[in-house]
C-alpha cells in the first residue's frame, strides 16, 4: 500500500502563553496542501525502513515513535516494510513529520480495526492530531483541539529559504522575546479567506513565529516578502523557514500548491 501524507500551512497561528508543562497554546487555523511524501508498506519477516532523507530509525523519527504508540496500546506487534519517500521539506514548517506519522496510525487503526487513533495521535506529537483527519481546523490546546471547517479553495507559492528553523529553537525564542498573544481572529480570516476579502484577511493574518523571525532573520523574511510580492498575502508558515503567498481574489490563479480538501488519499 502507498500512502500520501500531505504537508500543512499555518494560515494563523497564535502563541498564547507557555504552560506549566513547558508546552506552549496556541490557536492557529491549519490548512492542508497538495504537497506530500509517500509511504510504501508492505508486511515483512522484520521490521525495515528506509528513505531518501537520511531519517534515523529511533525515537526521533516520528513513524518509528507512531508505530511504538500502536504498539504499545494495542498490544498487537507490527512487522512492516517502510520506504519513505519525502518531497516535503524538512524544518520549513510544512509539518511534515507530523503528517508521516499521522498517515501510518492511520494505516495501522484502519488495518487492525482500532479507534483510539487521536488518543495515539497527541502522544506522537502536537501536530498529529489535526494530521489524522486533515482537511481545514481551527487547532488550539498544544494541538489536540481542532475544529474542522469546509476546506479552502485557494492556490499558493512558495519560498523555501536554504536556511531552516528548529522549532525548538523559535519557541525558545518566543519564550525569550515574550511574545505571546492573540493577533487578528482565525475564524474571522478563515470568512475573509473564503469570501475573497483581502483587506479583512490582511487585518486577520498572524504568525508569532514570523514576529520572531523578523528579530532574528530579517535578511531571510525580507528576502521572503520580496520574492512573494506579487501575491497579496504573504506569510510565514509554521515555525519557519517556508513562507507562502496568494492571490485568493484571482481565482483564475493555478499555479503553486493547491489547498486540498480530501487528503487521506489511498492507493492499493
Amino acid at each position: 500500500m502507498i500512502i500520501k501524507a500531505y504537508a500543512k500551512v499555518n494560515l494563523y497561528l497564535a502563541i498564547l502563553k507557555k504552560r506549566q508543562d513547558e508546552y506552549h497554546d496556541i490557536l492557529s487555523l491549519m490548512h492542508n496542501i497538495s504537497l506530500y511524501d509517500l509511504i510504501e508498506i508492505t508486511d515483512s519477516d522484520t521490521e525495515f525502513f528506509e528513505s531518501n532523507d537520511m531519517l534515523s530509525w529511533d525515537e526521533n523519527n516520528t513513524i518509528y515513535r507512531a508505530i511504538r504508540i500502536f504498539e504499545n496500546e494495542t498490544g498487537i506487534k507490527t512487522n512492516l516494510m517502510i520506504r519513505l519517500h519525502k518531497s516535503i521539506p524538512s524544518g520549513a514548517g510544512f509539518g511534515g513529520a507530523s503528517a508521516d506519522a499521522a498517515a501510518l496510525l492511520w494505516y495501522l487503526c484502519r488495518r487492525y480495526k482500532v479507534n483510539e487513533i487521536l488518543k495515539m495521535a497527541q502522544k506522537v506529537g502536537s501536530d498529529v492530531p489535526f494530521f489524522v483527519k486533515g482537511g481545514c481546523a481551527i487547532v488550539e490546546g498544544k494541538g489536540e483541539r481542532t475544529k474542522h471547517l469546509e476546506p479552502l479553495d485557494a492556490f499558493m507559492e512558495f519560498y523555501v529559504p536554504k536556511v531552516r528553523f528548529s522549532t525548538s529553537y523559535m519557541y525558545e525564542l518566543v519564550d525569550k522575546m515574550q511574545v505571546f498573544g492573540q493577533r487578528g481572529n482565525p475564524e474571522t480570516l478563515y470568512t475573509a479567506l473564503k469570501n475573497g476579502d483581502v483587506e479583512l484577511a490582511k487585518r486577520n493574518m498572524y504568525n508569532t513565529f514570523e514576529e520572531v523571525a523578523r528579530i532574528a532573520y530579517p535578511s531571510i523574511v525580507k528576502e521572503a516578502h520580496k520574492k512573494l510580492e506579487k501575491h497579496t498575502l504573504v506569510m510565514m508558515t509554521g515555525s519557519g523557514s517556508a513562507f507562502f503567498g496568494m492571490n485568493i481574489e484571482k481565482k483564475e490563479l493555478k499555479k503553486g500548491a493547491h489547498l486540498v480538501a480530501h487528503p487521506r488519499d489511498i492507493q492499493d
